[in-house]
């Protein structure tokens, strides 16, 4: 079966379809009333969300097919259309289809100490699974479903356990960093050189008018040992977490990779490959052309003059030798100003020294 270079789903072209059909969705849902706004916004968003690692060519079609389908309802419904007017209204306020089942589960929810999960999130049990972050939960819309009190007691003290819970992590986790900070500034002021890497003086942190007003201070606020400056922008590794804000306000930490650049390994996985290739091609030859110099030595003995076979493979020999040399000696990547593990170095230079035996023989 034939499979194309480059996946559907990472066309520029298909991106480019279902952006504009999911914001073309997003725009007709302002059209709205309240409760049915939030309905169509929170399910469309789902749904995109959802289906956004599909892989299959016919899948994605069919659920772009279901969007134009939602396109042409929402329509049809803000040009006057009864009907579709009404079936949407009844979706939103849980009269017909999925809400209506949610409805029905929150109001038979009788277990005696557990709070219903369900008025938090009534996605799916997939859409939870795949999408479990609070910023994809589409909680039970208390304008429209009357939920009863001691659930909403429970779902209120869960969330200032978990709230709590959340604090002293956090305030655990600043201790812990304050008394890192701290003997990285004893470090520093006390001139270790293991840690001028940071971008950190000695004295970096001082109140001493004399240090501090010297070209070559860092300015503190007061020695206060819990302040850093930032980072020097130039710096190799990235840090390996850093904290990141979206656009709906919630803020994680992102954890950044300490590797080379996709196109920097990818550089130099391909001169590998082509200089492993060589290699091989100057062992195959190198025996090819002794296994023709004997055989035209035996072929003397019998009286047979047939010469010429074995230095054509000679020949080729050494414009594989001079390649590998050229390769070895004036290589295009320049591979140890990469960042790389032990054991990654120590394969590089075995293979530089194969090269330079197969080179010098």
């Amino acid at each position: 079966m034939f499979r194309p270079r480059t996946p559907f789903f990472r066309k520029s072209a298909h991106k480019h379809h279902v952006l504009c059909e999911y914001r073309k969705l997003l725009r007709q849902t302002k059209q709205f009333d309240p409760v049915e706004q939030t309905y169509l916004w929170s399910w469309i968003r789902e749904r995109f969300h959802h289906n956004k690692r599909q892989t299959s060519p016919t899948q994605a079609s069919q659920y772009l097919s279901d969007g134009t389908w939602a396109s042409l309802v929402m329509s049809a419904a803000l040009n006057g259309s009864t009907t579709q007017r009404q079936y949407i209204s009844d979706l939103a306020y849980g009269r017909t289809g999925y809400l209506k089942d949610v409805a029905q589960q929150v109001r038979e929810f009788n277990h005696p100490t557990k709070p219903c999960q369900t008025i938090r999130d009534v996605r799916p049990r997939s859409s939870r699974i795949h999408q479990p972050h609070k910023a994809y939960w589409i909680p039970l819309d208390l304008r429209v479903f009357s939920v009863p009190q001691h659930l909403l007691d429970r779902i209120r003290d869960e969330d200032e356990r978990d709230r709590l819970r959340e604090r002293r992590k956090r305030q655990r986790r600043e201790l812990r960093l304050a008394r890192e900070i701290s003997e990285l500034t004893n470090a520093v002021n006390e001139g270790n050189h293991a840690v001028r890497d940071s971008g950190l003086l000695p004295e970096a942190f001082t109140s001493v008018p004399a240090v501090a007003k010297s070209p070559f201070h860092i300015p503190g606020v007061a020695g206060n040992p819990l302040w850093i400056p930032p980072r020097i922008k130039l710096r190799l590794d990235p840090p390996f977490v850093q904290h990141v804000r979206a656009s709906s306000g919630f803020e994680l930490y992102k954890v950044n990779g300490r590797k080379p650049p996709h196109w920097l390994a990818a550089k130099v996985a391909a001169s590998y490959r082509k200089l492993s290739h060589r290699l091989h091609l100057h062992e195959f030859y190198y025996y090819f052309a002794q296994d023709l110099k004997l055989e035209e030595e035996f072929e003397a003995r019998l009286g047979v003059y047939d010469p010429g076979y074995w230095i054509y493979a000679s020949n080729y020999r050494e414009y594989l030798r001079n390649k590998i040399k050229e390769s070895s000696g004036n290589g295009s990547v320049d591979v140890g100003s990469c960042e790389m593990g032990a054991e990654e170095w120590d394969s590089r230079a075995m293979l530089q020294r194969a090269m330079q035996e197969f080179a010098n023989e």
